[in-house]
């Protein structure tokens, strides 16, 4: 059977087992990346690992649909940047998993790709929670792999970004014919307040809202001139691996810890 939800017709959707199927939703944005990176490299990369978990499940795991675009008003300042507002994108996730409980189905993983969606799939999910009674987890992935993003990184705090060290290392790997290799330029950010540096392995823990077209020269936050195909290779088995082992606990995870009364 087909691991692309997609790709399956409503009898084969409706005789998945509830208990023994989860459902894997990608998010990212479409947004710029540099000169050099396409607008949709953070969709690609949570929709490529997300169905290359759901293969390896083998009927257990559905890969849904990709939520195409994020919130992404920091980068409106370039052109091929489409931000969603935040309650659309919330009304979004509330309508698909309202739809897909609507027919018994629980057991669920966000997998983010876009670091502009972290605080609004945090919100939303936690309302899901009261609203639908299902807990949904999610997590954007390189937050499970840092200690590779440290291993392999040579670049200095501030060059794992945005279009950086590692995003481009992914396209080198993932799909190097995208990847514009003459355009490819170091852009550090520039860090007027201290404890705010933008990095995957080390961010500042103090936030503060971005515009990229202020903040950066190029749309680029980090040094792409440091990426490799090699590291693009190691940074994708890791979260996959990651991603794999995260399916593999929610479903063996016990049905009473993921839904709530009111879903009965």
């Amino acid at each position: 059977m087909a691991f692309k939800f997609n790709e399956l017709n409503w009898q084969q959707i409706d005789s998945l087992d509830r208990d023994k199927t989860i459902f894997l939703l990608p998010t990212g944005a479409i947004e710029q990346h540099g000169p050099h990176l396409p607008v949709d490299t953070d969709i690609f990369n949570s929709n490529a690992l997300v169905e290359s978990v759901a293969k390896s499940f083998k009927g257990t795991a559905i890969a849904l649909p990709p939520i195409w675009w994020g919130t992404s008003p920091h980068h409106k300042g370039y052109p091929g940047t489409i931000s969603l507002r935040l309650e659309t994108f919330h009304h979004l996730l509330t309508d698909i998993f309202s739809s897909l409980t609507a027919h018994g189905f629980y057991r669920f993983l966000v997998l983010n790709g876009h670091g502009g969606n972290a605080g609004i799939l945090t919100a939303s999910t936690a309302d899901l929670s009261e609203t639908l009674g299902v807990s949904i987890p999610t997590y954007s992935y390189w937050q499970s792999i840092k200690n590779v993003l440290v291993e392999i990184g040579d670049s200095e705090i501030g060059g794992m970004g945005h279009a950086c060290e590692m995003e481009t290392s992914l396209a080198l790997y993932l799909r190097p014919e995208l990847v514009n290799l003459k355009a490819i330029a170091r852009d550090m950010p520039d860090i007027r307040v201290a404890l705010s540096c933008i990095d995957f392995r080390q961010p500042g823990f103090l936030g503060i809202p971005l515009d990229f077209r202020r903040d950066s020269k190029s749309g680029v936050m980090g040094d792409p001139t440091l990426a490799t195909a090699q590291k693009g290779e190691k940074i994708f088995v890791a979260a996959l691996a990651a991603a794999i082992d995260a399916v593999q606990s929610l479903l063996s995870t016990d049905r009473e810890v993921l839904i709530t009364e009111r879903f009965n």
